[in-house]
C-alpha cells in the first residue's frame, strides 16, 4: 500500500474508535497486518484499538467464491419460511 493509503485508513479508524462500530473481513490474521502496512507503530496502535472491544471470528475452510474450491460438505439449506407470531394465553388462576 502506497503510505498515504495507509495514513488515511488510520485515520479513517481512528476517528471510528469509541464512535461507531466497525466490521473489517480480512483473509490476513492480526500478525501479517505488518508486512502489509510495514509501519510497526502504527499497526501496534490500530491492533490495540480494534481488538480493545473485539470479538474476531475465524472462519477456516475452503473459499466459496473461488471456482475451483472443493464444494461445501452439506448444501445450503433453503429460507426459513416466517410464521405467524405465537401469541400464549397465560394460565387461568386457580378458583
Amino acid at each position: 500500500m502506497k503510505p498515504e493509503q495507509v495514513n488515511a485508513f488510520f485515520k479513517l479508524l481512528d476517528m471510528r474508535y469509541g464512535h461507531r462500530p466497525t466490521l473489517i473481513t480480512t483473509n490476513l490474521d492480526y500478525p501479517d497486518w505488518y508486512e502489509l502496512f510495514q509501519r510497526k507503530p502504527l499497526v501496534d496502535a490500530l491492533l490495540d484499538r480494534l481488538q480493545h472491544h473485539c470479538i474476531t471470528i475465524r472462519i477456516d475452510g475452503p473459499s466459496l467464491r473461488v471456482p475451483d474450491a472443493d464444494p461445501p460438505s452439506s448444501p445450503p439449506r433453503p429460507p426459513r419460511k416466517r410464521s405467524a407470531p405465537r401469541t400464549h394465553k397465560a394460565p387461568a388462576p386457580p378458583s
